[in-house]
């Protein structure tokens, strides 16, 4: 099993690692969604900590769609990254009509190195997800996606994640958005991937804009191990 939770601080990372928890997303701007933290962050995180950091790459959260502009700043963080020594990156993009951006993505992964690859969130918005899911489980670089299943009703989004989750069969489905510790041992028990990511779930008073609170990641952390 993987429990993933989000850090956004050094201070975040260390109390994620004492927590128990298996891994590390790394972002800024968690009320945006997550975007790229600074190098600086990225570094010292990576040297602080001994469990595995993945790293966000996301130039911006104004959508999943980016220009050039952006998609030249997103190929030199992934490379910035990988020598910073980071496990791995998060990233996805969609195009115009909120398909995947399968041509772009196959250039992203050239420059990945040996780092893991999350194929994040930007999957909830395309147009089918079953679908996107099952290409994006073609490419050997991409170990894992980051899915909520969708949007809407709780129940619409736990058959869609078990419609994944038998499809893929090389990468890793990790469910995140909305977990909580109320909920957690009904999406394991109905679901069942084992990989599993908690953001404001471990945070003081549920905030973004709060630091990690050592004893609810904990509580996390037991319910599930």
């Amino acid at each position: 099993m993987i429990i993933e939770f989000i850090a956004v601080t050094v201070e975040d990372a260390l109390l994620i690692e004492k927590s128990g928890a298996d891994r590390i997303e790394l972002v800024s701007g968690l009320t945006e969604g997550g975007i790229t933290p600074s190098y600086g962050l990225i570094e010292k995180v990576v040297n602080s900590v001994t469990i595995p950091v993945n790293v966000m790459v996301r130039p911006h959260g104004q959508s999943f769609c980016y220009s050039d502009d952006d998609f030249a700043i997103m190929k030199n963080d992934i490379r910035m990254i990988r020598s910073l020594g980071a496990n791995g990156v998060v990233f996805g993009m969609l195009d115009q009509k909120g398909d995947v951006e399968f041509r772009r993505l196959e250039e992203l992964l050239t420059d990945i190195g040996t780092m893991d690859v999350t194929f994040h969130r930007a999957i909830d918005s395309s147009n089918k997800i079953i679908e996107a899911a099952q290409q994006l489980d073609q490419y050997k670089e991409i170990t894992t996606i980051l899915t909520s299943g969708g949007y809407g009703d709780w129940e619409t989004r736990l058959e869609t994640l078990r419609k994944m989750k038998e499809i893929c069969k090389k990468t890793e489905i990790l469910i995140g958005s909305g977990l909580t510790k109320e909920n957690i041992v009904q999406v394991h028990t109905q679901v069942g991937t084992n990989h599993y990511h908690f953001g404001t779930a471990i945070r003081k008073d549920n905030s973004a804009l709060k630091s990690v609170s050592l004893e609810k990641a904990i509580e996390i952390v037991h319910t599930l191990k």
